[in-house]
């Protein structure tokens, strides 16, 4: 062995040395996006599914872009026939929330604003109510 290259002991410190720098920078930055509420509702619903507890569509993560949609879209469950059509106007951005509509209406036919025509029901979401439709739960609802 020369004196200008180092043991194999020392290159091998080296490399656990800085894997280990790398990964605390690693845990470093993923706990700046860890959200202790999120955390700990997440647990206390794996808790309840695991007692076999029901789970509310709102309280799962089937709406995480928007909790307060299922009850809206519950509410439309309860007050529309499942052989009507409904067209629901929501936010175009995500297009979450009109898939979620057709998943969450099914067997209902669901429409957007542009079908409004077509449909039996309208229904919006986070508006106020309207003169000519009746306020339900995030929204308004009226029959055509």
């Amino acid at each position: 062995m020369t004196g200008d290259s180092p043991s194999p002991r020392a290159a091998d410190r080296f490399v656990r040395a800085l894997a280990g720098v790398l990964l605390a920078v690693i845990g470093i930055s993923m706990a700046a996006s860890l959200r202790p509420r999120e955390i700990a509702r997440r647990w206390r619903l794996l808790d309840r599914s695991l007692s076999g507890a029901p789970i509310s569509a709102g309280e799962g993560t089937r709406f995480w872009f928007d909790p307060a949609y299922a009850e809206f879209l519950e509410d439309l469950r309860r007050r529309v026939p499942p052989d009507a059509t409904v067209a629901v106007l929501v936010p175009r951005v995500p297009d979450t929330y009109a898939y979620a509509a057709v998943y969450e209406l099914a067997p209902r036919r669901v429409v957007d604003g542009a079908r409004v025509s077509e449909a039996d029901y309208v229904a919006t979401y986070r508006t106020e109510p309207r003169p000519m439709g009746d306020p339900i739960a995030q929204g308004t609802l009226w029959r055509r």
